[in-house]
């Protein structure tokens, strides 16, 4: 029997770094989506059920933890890892209220990353 891949949404505005991400989590044997904002994220997980999310912190429209929230509201088990490059702590507390799971600080290693999803999948 074979391992199902872990689906996984990447939410960042920053395209070469979500490609990036993309790239590599495709060698870690994971099926992967790119929303770039958190309105196409709410969206996206509206149509499908992603085992994990890592969005970023800061995006256009709905920055990551309003996008949390509401993505919480109609999907309670979402596994959700904030990426941030920033240190704002106001703004890290209200995602583990949120839900987050977790909290990688750009920039990180993607064996992080890999740590991350293993542990949750």
């Amino acid at each position: 029997m074979t391992k199902q891949a872990t689906r996984v949404l990447i939410v960042e505005d920053d395209p070469d770094f979500a490609e990036s991400l993309m790239i590599a989590l495709g060698v870690h044997d994971c099926e992967v989506d790119i929303a770039r904002s958190g309105e196409e994220a709410i969206s996206k997980f509206q149509s499908l059920c992603y085992d994990i999310a890592f969005m970023d912190i800061k995006l256009p429209g709905k920055n990551g933890v309003e996008s949390l929230a509401e993505i919480r509201g109609f999907c309670p088990g979402a596994q959700v890892v904030m990426m941030t490059g920033f240190s704002e702590t106001a703004l890290l507390d209200k995602a583990r209220q949120a839900g987050a799971v977790d909290i990688l600080r750009k920039p990180f290693r993607l064996k992080e990353m890999f740590n991350i999803i293993d542990r949750l999948a």
